[in-house]
C-alpha cells in the first residue's frame, strides 16, 4: 500500500503528534530547573512549539500531496507555534524572554512577516471570482487543517451578526424547498431560554462572584450568537433541486449533493428514526428518503462501519418535493436512453 493510500488513516495522528510533545514541554517549563534557567527554558519551549507544528504539518502534507507544502504554509505553522509558545510561557519565563531583545525581534519579524504575507495573499484571493473565497483567504493565515474551521467560524459570525432579512441562498437554475417551518418555534424557544439563562446567571452569580459571572456571561453571549447563526441558516440554506442532483442542506450542519444517477428511488421516510444514521437533519424527524443505487460506507468511531442505503431529511412540502424529484429522475433516465440510442 502506498503512502498516499495510507494517508486518510494516519493523517490525524501525524498532525496531532506534536501536541503531546508540546504538552510535556509545557509541564517541563513549570519545574524548578526552568525557573532557575528561565531564558534557556523559554527559548527551548518556543523552539519546540514552532518546530513541532511545522514538522508535523510538513510530514502530513508531504504524505497527502507527495511534495513539501508551500512556503506560506510552513511560515503559518511557525508563526502559530511562536504565538502559542509565547502565550504558554509562565510569567518568569515571559519576563526572561522580554529581557532578550533579539529574540523578541526575531519572533516579531516572523509573525509580522507572516501577517503581511498572508494579508497580501488574502487580498488577492478575495479579488478573484470563486466560491470558497473565505476558506482560501483563511488558508493564507493559518495552516490548511485549520483553514476550513476558521472559514466556517467566520461565515457563522457573519451570518449571525450581519445578514438580516437576506433572501435564501438559491443559485440560478435551482428549485428551493424550505424546511424551517417546524424548526422556527423550536429554535425561537431555545434562543429565549438562552437569553433567560444569561440574565439569571449574571444576576445570581454577580452577587457573590463577579468574575465568574463575567466569564459565564461571555460564554453565554458566544453561545447565543452561534445559536442565532444556526437558526438563521435554516431559512437561508434550503434544500435544492439543481441541474446535477439533489443538494441536501440543513443549515450549517449538512450540505451534500446527490447526483440524480445515484438515486434509485425517492419516497417518504417511513420507519426511519430521528437519531438514525440515515437522517441528515437530526433536529427533526425526516419525511423524505432517497434510496441510493450504490450503498455508501459510513465509518464510525470505535464501532464497525455501517452501510447506508438511504439518505433521509425533511422538507416543509414533502409530496411536492417527491413529485419534483421523480420528474427529474424520469427526465434524466430518458436523456440517458437517448444517449445510448
Amino acid at each position: 500500500m502506498t503512502t498516499r493510500a495510507l494517508f486518510p488513516t494516519v493523517a490525524p495522528f501525524v498532525r496531532l503528534a506534536p501536541l503531546p510533545i508540546i504538552a510535556a514541554a509545557s509541564l517541563a517549563i513549570r519545574t524548578p530547573w526552568a525557573v532557575a534557567h528561565a531564558g534557556l527554558a523559554a527559548l527551548l519551549f518556543l523552539w519546540i512549539t514552532a518546530d513541532g507544528l511545522a514538522t508535523g504539518l510538513i510530514v502530513a502534507e508531504r504524505m497527502r500531496l507527495g511534495r513539501p507544502p508551500a512556503a506560506r504554509v510552513v511560515l503559518a505553522a511557525i508563526a502559530l507555534g511562536l504565538v502559542g509558545g509565547v502565550l504558554g510561557l509562565t510569567p518568569p519565563l515571559r519576563s526572561a524572554l522580554a529581557d532578550m531583545p533579539w529574540v523578541v525581534a526575531v519572533v516579531a519579524t516572523l509573525v509580522g512577516g507572516h501577517l503581511l504575507y498572508g494579508a497580501a495573499g488574502a487580498w488577492d484571493v478575495l479579488r478573484r471570482p470563486g466560491v470558497a473565497k473565505l476558506e482560501a483567504a483563511a488558508a493564507c493565515f493559518v495552516p490548511p487543517p485549520l483553514a476550513q474551521l476558521v472559514a466556517k467560524e467566520l461565515a457563522l459570525l457573519h451570518l449571525a451578526l450581519f445578514r438580516w432579512r437576506a433572501p435564501p441562498d438559491v443559485p440560478p437554475g435551482c428549485q428551493a424547498y424550505g424546511y424551517h417551518r417546524d424548526l422556527t418555534p423550536l429554535m425561537g424557544g431555545l434562543l429565549a431560554a438562552q437569553v433567560m439563562e444569561i440574565v439569571v446567571m449574571d444576576v445570581a452569580l454577580g452577587i457573590h462572584h463577579r468574575t465568574a459571572a463575567l466569564v459565564l456571561f461571555a460564554v453565554g453571549d458566544v453561545g447565543f450568537i452561534y445559536l442565532l447563526g444556526l437558526t438563521k441558516s435554516f431559512r437561508l440554506h434550503p434544500v435544492l433541486l439543481t441541474p446535477q442532483g439533489v443538494r441536501i442542506r440543513f443549515g450549517l450542519l449538512a450540505d451534500r449533493l446527490v447526483p440524480y444517477e445515484a438515486i434509485a428511488h425517492v419516497g417518504a421516510a417511513d420507519g426511519l428514526e430521528r437519531r438514525g444514521p440515515e437522517n441528515l437533519c437530526r433536529l427533526v424527524a425526516p419525511n423524505v428518503a432517497l434510496t441510493l443505487v450504490v450503498p455508501e460506507t459510513r465509518h464510525r468511531v470505535l464501532r464497525p462501519a455501517l452501510a447506508v442505503t438511504r439518505l433521509a431529511f425533511s422538507v416543509d412540502e414533502p409530496r411536492e418535493f417527491i413529485g419534483a424529484v421523480r420528474d427529474r429522475l424520469a427526465a434524466a433516465q430518458k436523456s440517458l436512453e437517448w444517449d445510448i440510442v
